[in-house]
């Protein structure tokens, strides 16, 4: 009786032993850099715990940390306003899920909370660093707003980047629509453009970079689907791309790209 009260006193010593301390047991500081690893969800439950885990869980810096995280551009972050970075996550939190369902009303809950100026600028930096915002929703809402859609390819740099590269760079922070969507052409071509006047030393005009750009599109498709038996050689590629375009690009060039969609697979996933 006595050794077994013993055992089960030594294994209670042991969990008692091995248990993680209570956060406000430790320094501030570290309890606050613990904190710091967990998501919105999971902050707020803490701050359920008790009143102390409460005011550890809205320290400003996590909140600030978890804005920047997800909305890594704003007005409001300018010097001088006076809010909590808990109060403006929840703000831009509903913002964000408002414009997940409608667009334009989105962003027009942030106009009315004043945490973005109505400018085609403004706009387009908030969408474009704001990466957990609905994809699909951004394009829907770029379709109404060319404007805010030339800003905010303004703000990409291609620079040095491979064709097929730069594709996939532009169709992540732009969503494609569907092939034969109109949409599609008028993205291509705002890409074509800004992709031409960061890398001018290719003397490869706007207007071949869009040829190029369509034919890649349309090769990722022939190269990765199970639907098509007969793939597009590299040979066949190179000639068709030189008898679309009235410059002559690079065989060197185009067999490039060619090899990186083989290798790389899609520049954009088409509905």
């Amino acid at each position: 009786m006595g050794q077994g009260q013993s055992r089960r006193t030594g294994s209670n010593y042991r969990r008692k032993k091995k248990a993680f301390p209570d956060l406000v047991e430790l320094p501030p500081e570290v309890a606050v850099k613990v904190l710091s690893y967990l998501n919105a969800t999971e902050l707020c439950l803490a701050g359920c715990v008790n009143e102390k885990w409460l005011l550890l869980a809205n320290v400003d810096t996590l909140w600030k940390n978890l804005c920047y995280c997800r909305w890594r551009w704003l007005n409001s972050y300018s010097p001088g306003k006076r809010v909590t970075f808990k109060d403006l996550y929840m703000t831009l939190d509903t913002a964000s899920l408002t414009f997940s369902f409608d667009p334009e009303k989105g962003i027009s809950y942030l106009f009315q909370q004043v945490l973005l100026k109505d400018s085609a600028n403004d706009i387009a930096a908030f969408l474009y660093h704001s990466p957990t915002l609905n994809r699909n929703s951004v394009m829907v809402y770029l379709k109404d707003r060319h404007d805010v859609l030339a800003e905010l390819v303004k703000l990409m740099d291609f620079s040095d980047s491979l064709l097929p590269d730069a594709l996939r760079q532009f169709f992540y922070a732009v969503p494609p629509p569907h092939l034969n969507d109109r949409f599609l052409s008028i993205l291509i071509g705002q890409f074509s453009t800004r992709y031409y006047m960061c890398n001018q030393q290719l003397n490869l005009p706007a207007d071949s970079v869009y040829v190029i750009s369509y034919g890649l599109i349309l090769l990722s498709i022939d190269l990765n689907s199970i639907h098509v038996k007969n793939k597009m050689s590299k040979r066949e590629f190179i000639r068709n791309i030189r008898q679309a375009t009235t410059t002559m690009p690079s065989a060197e060039l185009l067999g490039h790209c060619y090899d990186n969609i083989y290798l790389s697979g899609h520049v954009a996933k088409l509905k």
